[in-house]
């Protein structure tokens, strides 16, 4: 266990907009009989998550935290628990509704919630799955009981539920009928969808007929009941997954037609999860992921689930955004001096120091701090942007030492282990007084990171595109590269380079023509969203020790366009005995 017995969490304290939702820090729970203390990786929100954010709906108490999904690793175990150990990794479901509060980074709640996580997927697909995979599960096996050969009908079919629900379905033998906007089409084809309905263009009573099983999360009244019905057999089963008053007399004319109804309030349920990792493992169950958000950007999640055009599911991440955090804040105290019991708190007695002028180990950054703070006393360290991904952090800052001067572009990678900052390299570069192409080297001039959420959808493909790119560009020296992955509207914050896909290859025209036995060697690439870092080594001469340099580099539709960068000579005589790599 860390030692801190608080914990982050996203809390209201009233009812309304996302501005209701703030990160505070609030007392760490601990497990009770039969139950399990999880240290939350990532948590998926659904509909429920902003519907009771903005009103008194299936729980009422405030102040709240929301949150049903979970996947993250066991921290303790209360008395009686023998299914899981501590460093287990699993997912669940939060008892619904009471068992709420997983939007934060520890939770307890009964063993009997999880299962063990499939060890082919992440914390984020694990942490989309829980709530609406069970809702499909009871819903379809459960509940409806679909055999092979059976029609079933799945409303809203590409949202957090149906998505689930049509590979569910599929896994059963079923045909499978889904009903979404004609953009979403070719999505559900791919799950396995036999037929796909655009529900704003084609009445869908019309459209099919003879339905065994109606999944339905969307009807709120009788009538839009009634369309359901009148696709289904005699014998069929509609399933409700929205608790809504329905009149006696209308369940008493749906029996009279031999057709069964049912509302179904999900339940947490360990031998459903069972099930449903069972599926996850035979690559018959995936999540899609709209988009991740990191814990802190909790309303922005909201945001974009209330837009109602979410393809699957939306996760909260926390692991990146308490790494980012705890790195930042080491920084800042390194830089800016206050409580060091930060640093041991945070970093690791072994820790491993890549900055040539300090030693290794916690003591020694103090040290290192306290001495650049008293030769620079009013120097300021403003991080202006941070990526994550895995065990490393990436912060992109810039350093004052001298108030008035154009100072320092600096870039610091941290790496942990257990939690706590094992290794750190560094990059600076002095920031000159003019530019080439007039943009400094800190500031952004596309779109930011932040008002694109989906973008961190593209983690995966955008590392990729910038990997090819290095790999082309810098380590085989082939410009063609730049016409295939920069795009025309690039900005260059390199300070000697314009911008423009002309101007970016001219410059590197002319350095390759000018160290013609230039050799770069990528150390560490580092990725989140629409930014990719490379830590690469550039030696232009052999036998000389070359140079540090990061860049990050910025991915929108497939094309880069934005670029920032730091170059360091590698001293002869580093204060350790690592290397800058």
């Amino acid at each position: 266990m860390t030692n801190t017995a608080t914990m982050r969490a996203i809390r209201q304290d009233a009812h309304g907009s996302t501005e209701v939702l703030e990160e505070v820090e609030i007392p760490r729970p601990v497990p009770g009989l039969s139950e399990v203390l999880v240290a939350v990786r990532a948590a998926g929100i659904n509909p429920t998550d902003w519907k009771n954010r903005a009103q008194a709906l299936s729980i009422d108490r405030l102040p709240l935290v929301l949150g049903w999904d979970v996947s993250g690793v066991v921290e303790a175990v209360g008395p009686g628990v023998t299914l899981f150990k501590p460093g287990d990794e699993v997912f669940g479901m939060l008892p619904y509704p009471y068992g709420v509060g997983s939007h934060a980074e520890y939770v307890t709640a009964p063993a009997r919630s999880f299962a063990h996580k499939p060890a082919g997927i992440d914390h984020v697909q694990a942490g989309a799955l829980p709530l609406a995979a069970l809702t499909a599960y009871q819903a379809l096996v459960d509940t409806a009981d679909i055999r092979p050969g059976q029609r079933v009908l799945i409303h809203a079919a590409a949202g957090g539920v149906g998505h689930l629900a049509v590979q569910i379905a599929k896994s059963r033998g079923a045909h499978v009928v889904g009903t979404a906007s004609a953009s979403k089409h070719d999505f559900l084809r791919s799950l396995g969808a036999d037929e796909v309905i655009d529900y704003r263009t084609v009445d869908f009573t019309e459209a099919v007929t003879d339905i065994d099983v109606v999944l339905d999360p969307v009807s709120l009244d009788t009538a839009a009941r009634a369309r359901s019905l009148a696709v289904l057999r005699p014998g069929g089963v509609l399933v409700s997954v929205l608790l809504v008053p329905i009149d006696p007399d209308e369940l008493a004319k749906i029996a009279e037609r031999g057709i069964r109804f049912e509302s179904l309030l999900v339940e947490a349920d360990h031998g459903g999860m069972q099930a449903i990792a069972g599926l996850v493992e035979t690559g018959a169950l995936r999540a899609h992921i709209e988009a991740t958000f990191p814990l802190a950007e909790a309303a922005k999640a909201h945001a974009l689930g209330e837009t109602g055009r979410v393809t699957g599911k939306i996760v909260l991440t926390m692991e990146g955004t308490r790494k980012t955090q705890i790195a930042a804040q080491v920084l800042k105290t390194v830089s800016d001096g206050g409580d060091t019991t930060v640093i041991e708190r945070f970093v690791r007695p072994d820790y491993i120091q890549h900055n040539p002028l300090a030693p290794d180990g916690p003591e020694a950054m103090k040290a290192f701090g306290a001495t650049i703070r008293q030769q620079f006393p009013d120097a300021m360290l403003d991080v202006r942007r941070a990526i994550s991904e895995g065990d490393l952090v990436l912060l992109h800052s810039r350093g004052v030492l001298v108030p008035g001067t154009p100072g320092l572009a600096v870039f610091d990678i941290f790496r942990f282990q257990d939690g706590k900052i094992a290794e750190h390299w560094d990059v600076l570069q002095e920031v000159p007084t003019t530019t080439a192409n007039g943009n400094d080297m800190f500031s952004t001039l596309s779109r930011p990171q932040t008002e694109a959420p989906e973008q961190r959808w593209f983690t995966a493909y955008n590392k990729k595109l910038v990997t090819a790119f290095v790999d082309q560009l810098l380590v085989r020296k082939d410009l063609a590269a730049i016409d295939t992955y920069v795009g025309p509207e690039y900005h260059q914050h390199n300070p000697n380079f314009p911008d423009g896909v002309a101007g970016v290859k001219a410059g590197a025209g002319a350095y390759f023509e000018q160290f013609p036995q230039l050799s770069v060697a990528p150390k560490r690439i580092i990725a989140e969203g629409d930014l990719v870092a490379v830590h690469s080594h550039y030696v232009d001469t052999p036998g000389e020790r070359g140079r540090a340099v990061i860049d990050l580099f910025r991915v929108r539709d497939g094309k880069i366009v934005e670029h920032w960068d730091a170059v360091q000579d590698v001293p002869e005589t580093p204060a350790n005995d690592n290397t800058m790599f």
